[in-house]
């Protein structure tokens, strides 16, 4: 038997399943270790901490490695603790994105989470396989290597006080030389109708943005791994996903390549013949000034992969300071108009409190990605990762960044070591003001975060948004003015009051002193209140989800009062319009209410042959689709709507954080009621 050796990326289960995606960097690290030293190393790859716990009661490892990101630093630490405190000689592995790049800070950081015997910086593949034939040459005497000073490549420690850091290797340059942990099986034990496998077909990224753990010299030359290789992954993975509805491409700028023509082409092969349409949604973040490819890409997959359009920022000033150039919002929105005819959504992605952003940077930046057409915008409070340069000292002094604690939603719990229960819980330093960002400010832009995600995100009223176009009534138009209506109180108590809970919540899942939140979360009782959801959700899509589930009518009625009123101010009010008017409100609310819900049938009479403006996505008069007679709508979902929706139930469930969870995960166009006219054939895929 060989060195029994385990590689936990571990995620957090007190809720839901935090981090649902496979423990794909750790596998590789894994997968080439048992190439390189075969019969020498025992290795089992962990992602759930049951399992963990599980293999803990009957093995103690030689070396425990595990994954290190904001959502699992201490969750893995928690656990390195107590295997070294039953096994002071079990060596203790990290290594991940969540470091710092500074050394006096990465020697802190070790510091904090004295477990920790060795940290490995950036790749961790070959540095690993060294380390291990380091420790077998000493007998596994970590402590002598230590005294040693000894160095093997990436390598970070402490000895005495000391902090040892030896040389970065060299980029691997052959990526293929690294086994695939999918066609090597050792991915098989995480196809269990949760988890959403991930591949990689490039490694590396040639911007700088500061605010980016990408961003530095290191990864910006781009390798790739052989397309036959990633082609023969997708089809593997495609044998055993099952239910699961989504694919994860973790290249940081999907489309920048040729190549990645040639896997869509095999990804729409592949979805055309499964038998459950496997991968219904690819999550990537597509190339950042590379749209054209993207575009012939979204040609090849249709709705099945959402072009992101990563702007963070179109303010000028803002954009020199955080390193990055965007394509025009000209180019954006014709990418948007293009998803749209194939029935997909584009994604926009913007972050609050950036150097030198103030609210009105902030405001238009939003504006421009609505009038750009974006289907979704997400928007990102910005967090203070380790080891960019927007974390860095120099950076927080200049801006004058002001921060808070927080518990991070959903990265909470309760676990288990040999008989004994600990709880657990991640903490996260994100900018809530800066010398141009009064808190004040902050909290506006928030305020508009939630308007856009209820009044825009995920197709809810795509319908109406191209009816007001046709009235040359911009998107913004729409969104400010329902902001305007909300906050001011106007649009009545029940949204009025879930905006002033939303802005509660928020402000008390915040903390000045990291030290504070760290002994709060320690009090007895506490962690369930987390898990109860007293405290540390997700504030915008928690509240999203109040207003587009149980408030469904009442962001109806405020929305349509509001494009009513826009539509008479622009001189075009009639008798059609209102009839029309409201006819879309009454086939939008039965569509849209209680979308999960797949057992009903809804029967309705329209003046509108909504089938055919949902086939059309709504797109030219509607007067073309006026039955003067009558014509009665059938609403239901599809087989395909309700196998979709019971993948996603399965994956994240129907809690009010579960539910926040498929607004996040979910095209929630696809899961829209389908409509078709009573008593024809299926007509249109909602």
């Amino acid at each position: 038997m060989g060195v029994q050796v385990s590689f936990a990326d571990l995620t957090h289960t007190g809720q839901v399943v935090a981090a649902n995606t496979f423990p794909y960097g750790i596998s590789m690290v894994a997968a080439y270790a048992k190439h390189a030293l075969g019969a020498d190393i025992d290795a089992e790859i962990f992602k759930y901490p049951d399992d963990f716990a599980s293999y803990l009661d009957r093995v103690t490892p030689q070396i425990a490695c595990f994954s290190s990101f904001s959502w699992n630093i201490r969750l893995g630490h928690e656990y390195a603790r107590r295997i070294k405190d039953v096994s002071p000689g079990t060596i203790t592995c990290f290594g991940g994105p969540n470091f710092p790049d500074a050394p006096e800070e990465q020697a802190a950081f070790l510091r904090k989470y004295p477990s920790i015997d060795f940290y490995f910086e950036f790749e961790g593949e070959f540095a690993f396989v060294e380390f291990f034939r380091a420790m077998v040459a000493r007998t596994f005497d970590a402590a002598g290597f230590k005294r040693e000073r000894a160095l093997v490549p990436n390598i970070r420690y402490l000895v005495d006080g000391e902090f040892v850091a030896a040389p970065l290797a060299p980029k691997i340059e052959d990526l293929n030389q690294l086994p695939s942990p999918h066609l090597t099986g050792l991915s098989d034990k995480f196809y269990d109708g949760v988890l959403i496998p991930m591949i990689q077909s490039a490694r590396g990224c040639p911007y700088q943005c500061t605010f980016c753990w990408e961003g530095g010299p290191y990864f910006q030359k781009v390798k790739r791994y052989d397309l036959g290789r990633v082609k023969d992954e997708v089809r593997y993975i495609a044998d055993r996903i099952g239910n699961v509805a989504d694919l994860c491409i973790v290249d940081a700028n999907f489309g920048m390549f040729g190549d990645d023509l040639e896997l869509a082409h095999e990804l729409s092969r592949i979805q055309k013949s499964h038998a459950h349409s496997w991968p219904r949604t690819i999550l990537t973040a597509t190339a950042k000034n590379h749209k054209e490819r993207t575009m012939e890409i979204v040609d090849i997959l249709g709705d099945t992969m959402p072009p992101t359009a990563a702007v963070q920022s179109t303010d000028t000033a803002v954009l020199k300071l955080i390193k990055r150039k965007n394509v025009a919002n000209e180019v954006l929105a014709k990418m948007a108009d293009r998803t749209m005819e194939l029935g997909g959504q584009t994604e926009a992605e913007v972050i609050l409190c950036l150097e030198g952003e103030g609210k009105a940077s902030h405001f238009r930046t939003i504006v421009d990605m609505l009038d750009a057409n974006m289907s979704f915008i997400r928007m990102y409070q910005f967090m203070m990762l380790p080891g960019t340069q927007s974390a860095s000292r120099k950076t927080r002094e200049t801006y004058a960044f002001m921060t808070r604690y927080r518990v991070l939603p959903r990265c909470f719990g309760w676990y288990r070591f040999r008989g004994d229960r600990f709880s657990c819980a991640e903490i996260e330093e994100i900018v809530v003001g800066t010398s141009t960002m009064p808190y004040e400010d902050y909290q506006a832009c928030r305020d508009l975060h939630l308007t856009v995600e209820i009044f825009n995100n995920d197709w809810i009223f795509s319908d109406l948004m191209q009816y007001l176009r046709s009235f040359g009534i911009q998107r913004s138009v729409f969104i400010s003015r329902l902001q305007d209506e909300i906050v001011s109180g106007r649009a009545g108590t029940a949204l009025a009051g879930l905006y002033a809970d939303y802005r509660a919540e928020e402000k008390k899942n915040l903390w000045t002193d990291l030290a504070e939140v760290e002994a709060f979360v320690q009090q007895p009782g506490v962690i369930q209140r987390y898990i109860d959801g007293e405290y540390g959700t997700n504030e915008l899509y928690k509240y999203r989800a109040l207003a587009v589930f149980p408030h469904i009518e009442d962001v109806h009625r405020v929305a349509y009062t509001i494009a009513a009123r826009l539509i008479d101010e622009a001189g075009r009010s009639s008798e059609d319009v209102s009839e029309y008017l409201e006819d879309l409100r009454a086939f939008s609310l039965a569509r849209k209410t209680d979308c999960l819900e797949t057992g009903a049938v809804i029967r309705r009479s329209f003046h509108y042959d909504f089938p055919a403006l949902v086939a059309r996505s709504f797109r030219g008069d509607p007067r073309d689709a006026r039955r003067t007679e009558g014509v009665e709508v059938e609403m239901y979902h599809s087989e395909q709507q309700k196998q979709l929706i019971g993948t996603y139930v399965k994956q994240y469930s129907t809690s009010l954080i579960g539910l926040g969870r498929i607004l996040l995960r979910a095209n929630m166009n696809r899961l829209y009621r389908t409509a078709r006219i009573a008593g024809e054939s299926l007509r249109a895929a909602g």
